[in-house]
């Protein structure tokens, strides 16, 4: 219901009123982005309560079995337990609205609604695609690789990462030897201009809004590529350094982590498999025998896995190689009114829906026992961030004639038995 007398405070409290059902996430979050959509959530006022949440983990069982008594009575030993202990992390999205726009439309709170809905949209959909991106990564922020740059036009090491940019963002450039993120120049900023979709590169300029450039130190010597502000730099020696989501590839890395590992307080290499997940080698495979192969390690370490995420060149080489054999099937979200098709695959423990998702990296299949995943946050994610006990909705900005609107969320995704899932390596 609009106001039939509007000021800045119920023009924002109409606006907000299109983003506080299920139909904005539906649309803007969700539809899009599939495992974002179907990972189990806990998004309660109070779903990541507390400074961090324990994921209590038993790796091992207690020994003190055997046919001789006193073996068995002399080899005791406690079960093997260990704690992941998650932290939250923080994402914003700032919208800001003119006071002009607010003037001009006092009176009348459908109008400023019309106008100002264009810049909430694309804001919720930015700061979501984010969170999707995040769902896949290991936590620390990396979007992508320099294979080359010359003039400030990028060469992606892996063209397929293109969807990771957008014009607008401000990237930085760094180089990653053991744990330690050293970036490139720390006023060295590359402002992305162009992104050449087809190609596989993206342009920067080294002044928000100047022509194509190389900033200062940008080379291979650091290659890696983040949004300013996603990245931590220094020394990383524990997991609640990272500033982003720690993904699938945080929870069921490629590499088996090495002894000294402490994710989230835990060293990992303790049992690679049961803490850190299943890896399954099938680039020398078809992706459907790889997906079966990589399934039936799962099954042996007592793991169902019934969904597989891929990228959308690897679901094409799928669905083609199945040819007649092909099986779809339509996955439903339990709340949002949305579906996405996918390819339904036999398995070792049953059949697996596989389904793309633009965010996964290329040439990797996730299988996942998604019972066995929740992302938890304080709220949904995202969300139009309040303030105080008035519940504002809207911050004028210090410095310009404008009102700020922030969309945010506090979470982070977390897995119960890391064993039970597995990254799989395609051919394709």
């Amino acid at each position: 219901m609009l106001f039939r007398s509007a000021n800045a405070s119920n023009q924002v409290a109409a606006l907000k009123e299109l983003y506080t059902g299920d139909d904005y996430m539906k649309d803007l979050v969700y539809k899009k982005n599939p495992f974002l959509a179907l990972v189990p959530k806990n998004e309660a006022p109070g779903g990541f309560a507390g400074k961090y949440i324990p994921v209590p983990l038993v790796y091992g069982t207690p020994q003190g079995r055997s046919a001789t008594f006193t073996n068995a009575q002399n080899n005791q030993t406690a079960p093997a337990l260990s704690s992941f202990f998650v932290y939250r992390v923080s994402n914003y999205q700032l919208v800001t609205i003119t006071n002009e726009l607010l003037e001009a439309t006092k009176d009348d709170a459908g109008a400023f609604v019309d106008e100002a809905k264009l810049n909430m949209d694309t804001g919720f959909r930015n700061i979501s695609n984010d969170l999707a991106l995040d769902l896949f990564q290991d936590g620390s922020g990396y979007r992508g690789q320099i294979a080359s740059i010359t003039s400030g036009v990028i060469v992606l090491s892996s063209a397929q990462d293109v969807v990771n940019f957008e014009v607008g963002m401000s990237l930085v450039s760094y180089s990653l030897s053991g744990s330690t993120y050293t970036q490139s120049t720390s006023a060295a900023i590359g402002y992305v201009i162009a992104v050449n979709r087809s190609a596989g590169t993206v342009t920067v300029s080294t002044s928000a809004g100047g022509s194509a450039g190389t900033p200062t130190n940008w080379s291979t010597s650091f290659p890696l590529l983040g949004v300013q502000g996603d990245v931590a730099f220094g020394a990383i020696s524990a997991t609640t350094s990272y500033l982003k989501v720690s993904g699938l590839g945080a929870w069921i890395p490629s590499t088996a982590p090495a002894a000294g590992d402490a994710y989230w307080g835990v060293d990992r290499s303790k049992d690679v498999t049961r803490l850190a997940g299943v890896r399954f080698d099938g680039s020398s495979e078809s992706i459907e025998e790889a997906l079966i192969d990589g399934a039936a390690l799962v099954a042996r370490e007592g793991g169902m896995p019934d969904y597989c995420f891929m990228n959308f060149t690897s679901y094409a080489a799928l669905e083609k190689s199945l040819g007649a054999k092909v099986q779809y099937v339509d996955v439903k979200h339990e709340e949002a009114d949305i579906a996405f098709a996918g390819i339904r695959v036999h398995a070792p423990y049953g059949p697996i829906t596989v389904i793309p998702d633009r965010n996964c990296p290329p040439q990797t299949a996730y299988l996942l026992q998604l019972d066995t995943w929740k992302f938890r946050s304080l709220g949904k994610a995202p969300h139009i961030l309040t303030y105080g006990l008035e519940g504002l909705e809207g911050l004028r900005v210090g410095a310009a004639d404008a009102l700020e609107i922030r969309i945010g969320y506090y979470g982070n995704l977390i897995c119960s038995a890391p064993g039970w899932n597995c990254v799989v390596q395609l051919s394709a």
